[in-house]
């Protein structure tokens, strides 16, 4: 984020924060955005939304209780409460090892055997170490069954067990709104992966003017695409748009 802070403060873009976008309509070559607070009209659109606008669900009861967050910002207001983390990528590793710097007591219920391969090679070490000496203790191959006001079951491999709980941050990933993206005339796949329709060498989807780069184009396959290899959308999107 602060590497595109500096980007923005040397180039100064026209960027507009807290605004939603409610609608896109195009007729005949524009299109008209629709936010919640004003609207645009533009010959070009890209779509660039990444996939953190639904969060993946457990479905367990007493998920929708206040204290269950399927978004992690900061650790301080969790500083020396019990809390436990479910999931062992990146974003579960990282609220994990910052919770416990803080003075969290935390837990992790994890579903597989070990923490993820995909975790930053530099913070794998660290979380590993912190459950091997005891710091953080982790439940693998353990799912949440039942989510109470102040405890948490979980069903490990040597069966159910209750603990004491202030917080549980339900870190078990997310995905793009794509009824939005389906909405406004991009094709989805049929099968589960529900890809956007889009030529891989423009990245131009199937309603002319219209653009997808980064995360959002891989559907529900959200790892497939990073800030690392998705920079070429960019320049394809730009040099189809001039060259025309």
């Amino acid at each position: 984020m602060e590497y595109y802070r500096n980007i923005h403060r040397y180039f100064k873009f026209n960027i507009n924060l807290f605004e939603k976008v409610l609608d896109v309509q195009k007729n005949k070559r524009i299109f008209k955005i629709s936010t919640d607070k004003q609207t645009y009209e533009s010959k070009n659109l890209v779509i660039a939304t990444g996939f953190y606008d639904i969060p993946i669900e457990m479905n367990v009861l007493g998920e929708n209780l206040l204290k269950v967050r399927h978004y992690y910002k900061e650790a301080h207001e969790y500083a020396f409460r019990k809390v436990l983390i479910v999931g062992a990528n990146n974003s579960s590793v990282d609220a994990a090892l910052e919770c416990w710097r803080k003075g969290a007591e935390v837990t992790m219920v994890i579903r597989k055997n070990e923490i993820n391969n995909r975790v930053k090679y530099w913070v794998k070490p660290d979380i590993e170490n912190r459950i091997a000496e005891g710091s953080i203790k982790a439940y693998f191959e353990s799912n949440i069954t039942e989510i109470r006001e102040n405890e948490v079951e979980i069903l490990t491999p040597n069966g159910k067990i209750t603990i004491e709980n202030d917080f549980v941050l339900a870190l078990t990933g997310y995905k793009p709104d794509l009824n939005f993206i389906e909405r406004i005339g991009i094709q989805l796949s049929d099968d589960e992966l529900k890809i956007p329709t889009y030529n891989p060498e423009t990245m131009e989807t199937n309603v002319e003017g219209l653009f997808l780069a980064g995360v959002v184009c891989g559907g529900m396959q959200t790892h497939k695409w990073f800030i690392e290899n998705s920079r070429i959308h960019a320049n394809l999107i730009v040099d189809y748009i001039t060259a025309k």
